[in-house]
Parts: structure tokens; sequence; C-alpha cells
């Protein structure tokens, strides 16, 4: 007589054995409602385009800004020749006064002659 060993069978889960306690189900750590749930890929993408959007207004402000810089500059720029076209006809004008006044004192002395 030849006697088959039993093969233990290791159970697919453990079970309690107490029949009252219900089966644990894993922990929902979402309260909203499956319809409302994204899927992590839609939430990237969304979250893609949103930096995406972000990015080119940054991009326009910063255009802005150094557009408003430039014309700063160039009124700047501008203004300091403008005064210095004036100093320069200010030093002209008080260089002839005085071309002037040593010109009416030589006639002047000439006529005392």
């Amino acid at each position: 007589m030849t006697a088959k060993q039993p093969t233990p069978q290791e159970p697919s889960s453990r079970v309690s054995g107490k029949e009252w306690k219900l089966a644990k189900a894993p922990t929902r750590r979402s309260q909203m409602p499956k319809a409302l749930k994204q899927a992590y890929t839609e939430r990237m993408a969304k979250t893609k385009q949103h930096d995406i959007v972000r990015n080119l207004a940054k991009s326009l402000t910063q255009e802005k800004i150094d557009e408003k810089r430039r014309k700063r500059e160039i009124t700047e720029e501008r203004k300091k020749i403008q005064e210095e076209k004036e100093r320069v006809a200010n030093l002209a004008a008080k260089m002839s006064a005085n071309k002037l006044k040593r010109l009416k004192k030589k006639a002047g002395n000439l006529k005392g002659r």
C-alpha cells in the first residue's frame, strides 16, 4: 500500500477566525466622491498647463518692465544731452559777453587817445 503524503497548503489570506469581526478594507484617504476625483495624469497635465500660462504671463510682464526701463533710459539720455547743450550755450554767451566787454573797453581806450 502506497500512502500519499498530504502537501501542506498555504492559505491565500489569513483569516481571523473571529466571525463576529468585520473584514477590514483599506482606509479611504480622500473624502471626495469618485466623480470629482482626478487621475494623477490629469492633475499633472493641468499643473503643466498652469505652469505654461504662468511663465507666459511672467515673460509678458518682464517685457513690459524692460520696455519701460528702456524708455526711461532714453529720456534720461536726452535730458543729459539737452542740459549739456544749455551749459555750452551759457558758456558761449558768457564768453561772448566778456569778449564784448573787452572790445568796448579797447574801443574806449582808443577814443581817448
